[in-house]
């Protein structure tokens, strides 16, 4: 197969520069055009990117353009279902930026017409390609540290700014933004699903309209009690966008993960032993050669749609619970999700 001619669609995500970079250089992919339906933004785009050769001041005419395979989503998160909507509709794949969606509703809206359509949807979880998270469930699915008893989590971060503190177009503050990363993460390593979740959220670090500090509680269908703190308590200058650390309990050892130094450590009990591993690799490069891989070759992505909106699930139960002070159990069946 030749190229995925590539085009992005907003550059009003932090984390658009990144994906920018990874596709200019890589391998079976060529970067073909770039949208912005903000003038300024456009400008400043076009002045950073050059070698993007073709430019739209409407998205709409970049999902339209018959030159382009496949189309990348950064915009605002209450964006993406529309967006993804009409891209699926006009047969191009697409990898949309977390949260997939704001409600279950364009989640389920999304893995429709992406399934109608036949192209590949797939959720930028770039977490998911760190060398210590795949290490890690490695060891908890060759039964290394037995049946998993509970994990204390974090995933905190910088507090963002713009939009990421507008309701109406992020779907919720810190909750929202980290807890779908965890979530994700859970899932694919203990092969498990949140069944029931409890959460405190507030405004305590800022001077804005959506909660800066989460603490989430979830329970696992086979009985993993897992913690979560998911708020956006790093300073402005801290090294990454998120520090994801896991203190994983099991029967027989304990696995800690940090994923931004990509270390892990496993300590077991049963020889007495410590064990270190290490990698460097760029995950958001990682993630977006899984995306082009997966439409060259015809197949779904490691990271579905549908893993996309079960985490938004846990980030919108999470919400229900510190509001109602109670415990949201979530529903699961059919492939669907319900809150």
């Amino acid at each position: 197969m030749s190229d995925v001619r590539v085009g992005i669609v907003s550059f009003e995500h932090v984390h658009t520069p990144s994906y920018v970079r990874c596709l200019s250089n890589m391998p079976g992919a060529f970067l073909a055009a770039a949208s912005d339906d903000d003038a300024e933004r456009l400008k400043a785009a076009r002045v950073n990117y050059p070698f993007i050769k073709e430019w739209f001041s409407s998205h709409a005419q970049l999902i339209e353009d018959p030159n382009v395979d496949a189309i990348v989503i950064t915009a605002n998160n209450a964006a993406h279902a529309d967006l993804a909507v009409a891209a699926a509709r006009a047969g191009k794949h697409i990898l949309c930026e977390k949260p997939l969606a704001t409600t279950v509703a364009d989640g389920q809206r999304i893995i429709a017409a992406a399934a109608e359509a036949g192209v590949r949807l797939m959720t930028a979880f770039p977490v998911r390609f760190s060398p210590a998270i795949a290490q890690a469930r490695d060891a908890i699915r060759r039964g290394d540290l037995g049946r998993i008893l509970g994990a204390c989590t974090s995933n905190h971060g910088s507090m963002p700014g713009g939009w990421f503190t507008d309701e109406a177009k992020s779907g919720g503050g810190a909750v929202m933004d980290h807890t779908v990363h965890v979530a994700d993460l859970l899932r694919w390593m203990l092969d498990d699903e949140v069944m029931e979740v409890y959460g405190e959220c507030d405004t305590l670090l800022h001077d804005i309209e959506t909660d800066d500090v989460g603490q989430l509680v979830m329970r696992f269908s086979r009985g993993t009690i897992v913690s979560l703190d998911t708020s956006w308590s790093r300073p402005k200058s801290y090294s990454t966008w998120g520090d994801v650390k896991m203190e994983i309990k099991g029967e027989k050892g304990n696995l800690s993960l940090n994923c931004f130094p990509r270390a892990i450590n496993v300590f077991d009990d049963s020889e007495m032993r410590h064990t270190g591993f290490g990698a460097g690799d760029d995950l958001d490069s990682l993630m977006i050669s899984e995306f082009i891989n997966a439409v060259r070759e015809n197949r779904e992505p490691l990271v579905t749609g549908k893993d996309g909106l079960h985490a938004v699930v846990v980030a919108i139960a999470a919400y229900q619970a510190a509001k109602g002070r109670k415990v949201s159990k979530i529903e699961t069946g059919g492939g669907a999700v319900l809150v």
